[in-house]
């Protein structure tokens, strides 16, 4: 008896409607996911938009600060290879603190490179560098950070290397307040003479400019590259840029 009112139920069924009833169902949740991923992946493309164009701005703005390092690490570099070039086992008695003072002041200057590093960290410290979606630029700026923290460690290394040692064996021989009137105009002069003779023929103070101009050379080579590398970052980025619009 029931196997008959089951049998019988089978065959009133509506069948097509039940099945009408399940693909939209089931077509609906396919809707609802795909609706959702394209929500997430529209978010996440505009996302990946306004951090390149922090990026691109940020990187510009690295590129203008490099271009300054560069220069003060250029006079550094003249002004060490003037400076060594005065060295004589018989110095040139006339030169003086005013002759002297700008050379031995941009000769002794430590450039340092300071970036501007705030989308990147911020990119590289929520994880959400894999937003953009170019292998290159993640690998470019991967590098970057590479190179940048090279010169950092050179740079950081040739200021204790002036500071300690340069620096200080020109107190030896310089009345720096009288020097420093003839670079920047300020303070009071020392009631004591810098003694020339004494520091140009000095073979120690030869030897640290030789290391001063060398190293200087060698910073402006590693600026240059990269400047160059942060060009194509830029560049990359750009491109990223357009086709994001």
């Amino acid at each position: 008896m029931i196997l008959r009112r089951i049998t019988k139920h089978v065959k009133d069924q509506n069948w097509f409607a039940v099945f009408l009833d399940f693909f939209i169902v089931v077509a609906g949740i396919l809707i609802a996911f795909q609706i959702t991923n394209w929500n997430e992946e529209r978010a996440d493309r505009a996302a990946e938009r306004e951090s390149i164009e922090r990026l691109v701005v940020e990187y510009n703005q690295n590129l203008a600060v490099l271009a300054e390092n560069k220069s003060q690490t250029q006079r550094t570099m003249r002004a060490s290879a003037k400076l060594k070039s005065m060295i004589a086992p018989e110095p040139d008695l006339n030169i003086t603190d005013e002759s002297v003072a700008q050379t031995l002041s941009d000769g002794l200057t430590n450039p340092r490179f300071i970036p501007n590093l705030g989308a990147t960290n911020s990119l590289l410290a929520s994880g959400d560098l894999d937003l953009i979606q170019d292998a290159k630029i993640q690998s470019q700026l991967s590098k970057w950070q590479t190179d940048f923290q090279a010169l950092a460690e050179w740079q950081e290394i040739e200021r204790m290397h002036g500071e300690e040692l340069i620096l200080g064996l020109t107190y030896e021989y310089l009345a720096w307040p009288s020097i420093a009137q003839h670079v920047d105009g300020t303070g009071t002069g020392s009631k004591l003479e810098s003694d020339y003779s004494g520091l140009f023929s000095s073979k120690r103070f030869e030897g640290l400019l030789y290391n001063r101009w060398y190293n200087s050379r060698s910073d402006v080579k590693r600026i240059t590259e990269l400047e160059a590398s942060t060009r194509e970052l830029i560049d990359a980025l750009e491109t990223r840029l357009k086709e994001l619009k």
